[in-house]
């Protein structure tokens, strides 16, 4: 994961990734939730920390029903 973060920064590629763990999405700017074939909600990370955004992935996968790994 630390090498797409570096790749993404120092190359400015776009990286699309699908995953269901909260720890692998926390290392992105945005992340989208689907729901249904639909985007349900969609955040992004701006200033804050990976831990940060972690802990708002989880809000959110709470929220649309998913299990939330806590770790």
């Amino acid at each position: 994961m630390q090498t797409f973060a570096r790749m993404n920064a120092q190359l400015g590629s776009t990286i699309l990734m699908v995953t269901h763990d909260a720890v692998v999405g926390s290392y992105a700017s945005r992340v989208l939730f689907l729901k249904d074939g639909k985007i349900w909600n969609e955040l992004y990370r701006g200033d804050h920390s990976r831990q940060t955004m972690y802990h708002e992935i989880l809000n959110a996968m709470a929220v649309l029903g998913g299990e939330a790994d806590v770790r």
